[in-house]
């Protein structure tokens, strides 16, 4: 009888785990299923935020070692402080166009896929704008201040790879027109796909008139928590309606969907005044 209760309680648990793994496959959307860059693989299915794999653990997900093991990961507390002030001779020169609004949540956040034609030019290198997305909190910290939200534009250089992420803070004030339409359309769940009838964005709103920024070199924030990549964060932050962030915030498995901070390691974090 002992035996059989030992067995049944072994079975039982058994049964449990497949299920959370089964909620959480379910869950996780791979992103190499969406039109945007491909930052994932089918073996990072996993992982998330609170609700399931969380930041701490991705680095003992098969492929993610360096979300662990990386000294150049992101994101990062900016300090003004601390920053080097530096005349930037590679200060970005956005060069965005109007796209048409196409959501995907992929069950980590909701990306925005960009038409094809919006660059940012660094001296003499030019990025794509592929897609993108937003966090909440935000990921980075601005002298200590954590936002309610931020946003993440992704660039890939000329084989599609991400290269450069323009980061943008956002506190809560004033309706953003530019996302007025989209933020009522957001796709609740994972795997939704929206496409507001005749709803255009242009990412030029998304960012702020004074483009003063912080620079540094780091990693995708979500994993393969590939490094590499250049970094700006712009220094001011953009506004969104209480109601607007709340859109956001209200996403189910959703927030919190940022990484925490990540050790500078020496790195040099550089600011430019605004321009």
């Amino acid at each position: 009888m002992s035996r059989f209760r030992t067995l049944s309680v072994r079975a039982l648990k058994s049964a449990l785990v497949s299920s959370v793994c089964l909620a959480s496959s379910a869950f996780a959307q791979d992103l190499r299923g969406t039109p945007a860059p491909v930052f994932l693989s089918g073996e990072d299915a996993h992982w998330g935020y609170s609700q399931t794999v969380s930041p701490q653990r991705w680095g003992e997900l098969p492929g993610n070692a360096v979300c662990a093991a990386g000294l150049d990961q992101s994101p990062i507390a900016l300090v003004t402080a601390t920053a080097t002030p530096q005349n930037h001779q590679d200060a970005p020169s956005f060069h965005y166009g109007t796209s048409r609004v196409r959501m995907t949540n992929n069950g980590h956040t909701v990306q925005f896929t960009y038409d094809v034609g919006s660059t940012l030019q660094v001296g003499g290198n030019t990025y794509h704008l592929a897609q993108f997305h937003f966090h909440t909190p935000s990921e980075h910290t601005k002298d200590g201040v954590e936002y309610p939200l931020e946003v993440h534009l992704v660039h890939t250089d000329a084989h599609g790879t991400p290269a450069l992420v323009v980061g943008v803070l956002i506190q809560e004030g004033f309706v953003h027109p530019g996302l007025f339409t989209a933020f009522r359309h957001l796709p609740r769940h994972a795997g939704e796909h929206s496409q507001p009838a005749g709803a255009l964005i242009n990412a030029s709103s998304l960012l702020p008139f004074n483009k003063a920024f912080y620079k540094y070199a780091g990693s995708l924030t979500t994993p393969p928590c590939t490094e590499g990549l250049q970094w700006y964060v712009m220094k001011n932050p953009i506004e969104l309606s209480d109601s607007q962030i709340a859109a956001f915030q209200r996403l189910p498995y959703l927030n919190p969907n940022n990484r925490p901070l990540q050790p500078l390691n020496g790195r040099v974090v550089t600011t430019r005044h605004g321009h």
